[in-house]
């Protein structure tokens, strides 16, 4: 007698993941480099679009439903909660070049969310992590006193992690993105190492350097910019 063999098919989990976040903060970009290998050049206001990808976690193959959304609520309040429908985690995304509008953004973002999917897990994720060094960004915010949003400064509760990308510099760090998402959906995201007594300190000194000002030499520079791109 002949044995059988037995073929054992590959475990597929599947995640939807929605994207929101203010226009221009960065999500699309996001989501087209991790989709479609490709940066875009040019800026296009989203209304909706829907991308498909997969990842590979140690044996289990996930397969990602993308929702990229409107950042304009005006226009699609009535619309959106219809992409909100079964999803599996939230990525809230934000500028980090924008420090005078991330409190008030990640608020009116939160609040949505909890309205539309109050179970739904949520990840807050700092974009455009490369305008940090940028000469013309670092110009620009000086004149008001402000410096990007640093990883240390960012205070969000309710979000699972919190992950920084930059879809312009660094396609791995939007992979990154994406793959701990994934595995926040699978419930196996390792929890974030707790602050020490040292960097909660840090913490506190940064938020009062920056809003005083005291951090404005940060933004001298020997050489003069010859132009500046708008992001």
């Amino acid at each position: 007698m002949k044995e059988k063999i037995l073929i054992t098919q590959p475990c597929v989990a599947r995640c939807k993941l929605v994207l929101v976040g203010d226009v221009q903060c960065g999500k699309t970009a996001m989501l087209q480099v991790f989709a479609k290998d490709c940066y875009p050049e040019t800026y296009v206001p989203t209304v909706f679009e829907n991308y498909t990808a997969s990842l590979q976690l140690e044996e289990q193959r996930v397969e990602l439903s993308l929702w990229d959304t409107s950042g304009a609520l005006r226009t699609t309040t009535n619309v959106r909660p219809l992409c909100y429908s079964d999803s599996d985690a939230v990525l809230l995304c934000f500028d980090t070049s924008r420090p005078d509008s991330v409190d008030g953004t990640l608020k009116k973002w939160k609040a949505e969310i909890l309205d539309f999917c109050p179970s739904t897990r949520i990840l807050l994720i700092g974009c455009k992590t490369d305008l940090r060094s940028d000469v013309c960004t670092l110009t620009e915010l000086s004149h008001g006193k402000h410096i990007p949003v640093s990883h240390e400064q960012v205070s969000f509760s309710g979000a699972e992690a919190y992950l920084e990308c930059s879809a312009f510099t660094s396609e791995k760090s939007v992979h990154s993105a994406f793959r701990s998402a994934a595995l926040a959906c699978m419930n196996r995201l390792p929890p974030a190492p707790r602050a020490s007594p040292v960097s909660r300190l840090s913490k506190r000194l940064l938020r009062l350097s920056n809003s005083t000002g005291l951090l404005a030499s940060a933004f001298k520079t020997k050489d003069k910019a010859k132009g500046c791109a708008i992001m």
